[in-house]
């Protein structure tokens, strides 16, 4: 027996709201999900960890999603946004260790204290500018990400689901084709044009 596709388990738990229906759906979208925010992450903890807080809001939020739109595009848009903001507190956090190591004290809201080295203006401005060079680079790659979704949410829906189950939920083409009912090399033909026009639209 085929497992239950998203669209179908999600129907399933917005029509019941039933312990079991979430369970079912929490699961089917975890490993995919934790995959996608540990491409971002870069720390298969960290990317768990946000993995469940989104899924948690299956059941907290669930009145919010709007079921136009695959389940999918909306969990990950919301692990999106806790990802770039642990990475931006992750990287406050050790800019912070930084400027301890190098013997300058900050206080909780960040504000130098004292330095205890004496480090000298050159010094300084290269332990605070490692700190926006970070916060800049991240800036830069959830701009590419955001901007990658916005894309793959606008494509016309004969390659829309097709490139999500490819590029979002990592299937297999020959997994793709059976949950579609499609011939293989029609998935790999649709899912070729529609990874173009993303790049074609995210060069314009």
């Amino acid at each position: 027996m085929a497992s239950k596709s998203y669209r179908e388990l999600t129907e399933n738990f917005l029509t019941t709201r039933s312990e079991a229906d979430f369970t079912a759906l929490f699961y089917k979208v975890k490993p995919g999900l934790t995959t996608y925010i540990n491409k971002i992450v870069k720390d298969r903890e960290m990317a768990e960890d946000i993995a469940v807080n989104t899924l948690t809001k299956l059941w907290t939020k669930i009145d919010q999603y709007d079921p136009q739109y695959q389940i999918t595009t909306w969990l990950y848009r919301i692990a999106f946004n806790d990802a770039l903001g642990h990475i931006n507190n992750r990287n406050k956090q050790s800019s912070l260790d930084a400027l301890s190591d190098y013997g300058v004290e900050v206080s909780e809201n960040g504000e130098f204290v004292s330095s205890t080295h004496g480090l000298n203006g050159a010094i300084e401005d290269y332990v605070m500018k490692t700190e926006q060079d970070f916060l800049e680079e991240d800036d830069e790659l959830m701009a590419k990400y955001g901007r990658a979704l916005t894309e793959i949410e606008n494509l016309k829906g004969m390659y829309k689901e097709i490139v999500i189950d490819r590029l979002i939920n990592e299937m297999k083409y020959e997994e793709i084709a059976e949950k579609h009912d499609l011939p293989l090399q029609t998935i790999k033909n649709r899912i070729r044009r529609g990874k173009a026009i993303i790049e074609e639209n995210m060069m314009s």
